[in-house]
């Protein structure tokens, strides 16, 4: 139970902004196993050590910490923390589904008392409770409730909370756990003998019962941020993942997921990059390298094919209908710098220019917003390729990858495809992505059919996975 505990503290780490590895988390279990859990300050500084590794997320594994392993108001009480977070993990607290909590048959955790069925009130005597529930509201013994709360919570499976609609269900389920049914007909039994002993009786579990759904209700809430921040990220990131373009400015953490996306390109192919093709043997390489053997083959060479990192020259239409899917590919294409170190960016509406230079001496974001701003204007797709091949045909060879994003909506104009056919003829590839659907592609004054003879690949692109998928493609077949 203990190791258990530990993978849900690393799942709100997680959602806290700390990274946790397998190889960490492993770590850490081995730490724990040495200090056990009786000493949370012990504890905290022992996890502080293998856990976080910046500044930032030392700050934030803190405050982590202390929510996770808090029993609020009760903090300060030494002697009754003693050994909380060792009584956390006893093997009487299995975590059973949630399902199969809330049918009315819960107790209190290590309770006793208490039928179920309201013969109970018969065996009490003045102000005394026959439940263990109730003697706990009785008594007010906060930190017996407090941690009453938490070894309920880990029956009913309180980890498994995701959104902010299931904090009634799980509050609900947690009161049952704790034996509310046994306590309330402990108190409608005793509101029935109509006398002061009962009705005092009565009214004190009344009352400590909305006390305790109110600490509940507090106790769910900062379990649902503690659990629920990580499933809350995903499901976030998910929908910025597949939302069109144009309507992610409503997200604030888009640019950071565009990095995360990025780094995560970088990390798959940044290695060397070279394909070894087993089975073809290097002889030359092979006898050179085992001279010192005497010819004994220890140390065998295989030919192998050098994959060179893609040289590309991107040309994005900024106008007023495309400019959000032109921020996003060139932040995408800047991020990636480690595995594409050589890309040309041009922009335009009814010209082009180069923006490459912004790049170089600005942030990427500033850059973005200085590129849309001396480039928007109304489209003119023949004017833009005419001065897009005095600026860089003769920069294109058969290494470089041509990316253009555009609708192809020339507002009637001429299409100019001859000078595309230039670039397709000098070219590896020309990538064409249009952020329309292809049903629309020749609808109106859109002209696409006119460049796709003269593209190597033409691709729906409005999203973060398209733009995402797209990539990864030029990065494996470069």
């Amino acid at each position: 139970m203990a190791d258990k505990t530990l993978v849900h503290f690393f799942k709100a780490l997680r959602g806290a902004d700390v990274s946790v590895s397998t190889a960490e988390a492993i770590e850490a279990v081995s730490a724990v196993n040495m200090v056990g859990y009786q000493d949370r300050a012990l504890l905290k500084i022992t996890l502080g050590l293998v856990l976080p590794k910046t500044v930032d997320e030392k700050a934030y594994y803190g405050r982590c910490f202390d929510q996770f392993f808090s029993f609020s108001a009760y903090d300060n009480d030494n002697e009754a923390l003693e050994g909380e977070l060792a009584d956390l993990d006893l093997s009487q607290l299995e975590n059973n589904d949630p399902s199969s909590a809330g049918e009315g048959q819960g107790k209190c955790p290590g309770s006793g008392g208490g039928s179920g069925e309201g013969e109970s009130s018969g065996n009490q005597s003045g102000s005394e409770s026959a439940t263990e529930l109730g003697k706990m509201l009785l008594e007010d013994d906060q930190v017996a409730l407090s941690m009453a709360i938490a070894k309920a919570a880990n029956k009913i499976g309180m980890t498994k909370i995701t959104t902010l609609t299931q904090k009634g269900l799980y509050g609900r389920r947690i009161m049952e756990a704790m034996g509310l049914d046994e306590m309330e007909k402990e108190m409608w039994a005793a509101e029935k003998q109509d006398n002061d002993a009962g009705d005092k009786l009565a009214k004190k579990l009344r009352s400590g019962r909305d006390n305790l759904r109110e600490q509940i209700k507090d106790y769910v809430e900062q379990q649902y941020v503690l659990q629920a921040a990580q499933t809350g990220k995903e499901l976030r990131e998910e929908v910025m993942r597949s939302v069109k373009l144009e309507h992610l400015r409503e997200f604030q953490d888009v640019q950071r997921l565009v990095r995360k996306m990025a780094k995560k390109l970088i990390a798959v192919h940044s290695r060397r990059r070279r394909v070894t093709q087993r089975g073809l043997l290097d002889v030359r390489s092979t006898l050179r390298n085992n001279a010192a053997y005497d010819g004994v083959l220890f140390d065998t060479r295989w030919k192998a094919t050098r994959v060179d990192r893609p040289k590309v020259i991107a040309i994005c239409d900024v106008s007023g209908s495309v400019s959000a899917v032109a921020r996003f590919l060139l932040m995408f294409l800047y991020s990636l710098s480690e595995v594409i170190p050589k890309v040309r960016s041009f922009a335009f509406s009814n010209s082009t220019g180069e923006v490459t230079d912004l790049f170089e001496r600005m942030d990427m974001e500033k850059a973005i917003e200085e590129t849309i701003t001396r480039h928007m204007g109304s489209t003119d797709y023949a004017q833009s390729l005419v001065d897009f091949k005095e600026l860089c045909l003769d920069a294109v060879d058969s290494k470089t990858t041509v990316i253009i994003l555009g609708d192809a909506r020339n507002n009637d104009g001429e299409s100019r495809s001859d000078i595309l056919k230039e670039f397709y003829d000098r070219s590896k590839q020309v990538i064409w992505l249009n952020p329309e659907t292809r049903s629309r592609w020749n609808t109106g004054d859109a002209i696409m059919k006119s460049y796709l003879p003269y593209t190597n690949k033409a691709e729906v692109c409005n999203s973060l996975n398209h733009l995402e998928r797209i990539i990864g493609k030029l990065l494996k077949n470069s």
